[in-house]
């Protein structure tokens, strides 16, 4: 019934890169690379004013503090931070006190008044985080991405892009939604992406990454049910 009401779109003149994103989230098959910039400006830019109270109280979200845990557990210092997708700053608050400084990057105007406001960033850009992690050369000590690669899609290029950034005993840290049906990459009927294990494996060996561990937990709730994840925390291999 949406797929009808997508193409009854498409047939009179709606939005051709909108709707072909929505219909292939509920037709299966081959999912688009990537989706529209559009849709994702606009749902955060219309969410944000609520984001943080209905995502942490109403969905139980956890994927900042589980993602994480294990580097604040360690007492780690991390001199340079960027945290892509950063939200409102959820990921900023929390590794503030062992950074020297956390630079952040969303694609919604409104999420990125909101974590300039948090105090917790040295710096906030509006725009693309493939665009912001080529924007420099300067190295960097940890990348983190909570829950953002759900609105992202093939990651080929930030992987890479990540890891011309790191220096020596960096991390990239981030999670993903799990793909449980085989698929490496599967946009779900929510508009959200999952990727698989498989995936990312892959994707670590050829961009010259080792995991330094990795863990399924939680992510959200919907519709009252966990939504499982893989949390990822990568580190660069030396080169020869």
């Amino acid at each position: 019934e949406a797929a009808r009401s997508y193409e009854q779109a498409l047939a009179n003149g709606g939005d051709e890169t909108l709707n072909r994103f929505y219909l292939s989230s509920v037709q299966g098959g081959a999912a688009p690379a990537h989706p529209p910039s559009l849709y994702v400006e606009a749902l955060f830019d219309e969410y944000a004013d609520e984001f943080q109270t209905h995502l942490v109280e109403q969905l139980n979200y956890q994927a900042h503090t589980t993602l994480l845990a294990p580097l604040r557990a360690s007492g780690q210092r991390f001199e340079r931070v960027l945290d892509l997708g950063c939200g409102t700053g959820l990921c900023g608050r929390l590794i503030q006190a062992q950074a020297g400084s956390v630079e952040g990057v969303d694609l919604s105007s409104a999420m990125v008044s909101q974590a300039k406001a948090s105090g917790a960033y040295r710096r906030v850009v509006h725009g693309d985080l493939l665009a912001f992690l080529r924007e420099s050369t300067e190295p960097v000590d940890l990348v983190m991405a909570a829950d953002v690669f759900i609105y992202v899609g093939a990651l080929d290029a930030v992987f890479e892009a990540v890891r011309s950034r790191l220096q020596p005993g960096a991390c990239f840290a981030f999670s993903v939604e799990l793909a449980t049906d085989g698929s490496e990459l599967k946009l779900l009927p929510s508009l959200r992406y999952a990727h698989s294990p498989a995936y990312i494996d892959r994707l670590a060996t050829l961009n010259g990454f080792r995991v330094r561990q990795s863990w399924q937990a939680p992510l959200r709730e919907d519709q009252k049910r966990p939504v499982m994840g893989l949390y990822v925390l990568l580190e660069p291999v030396a080169s020869a």
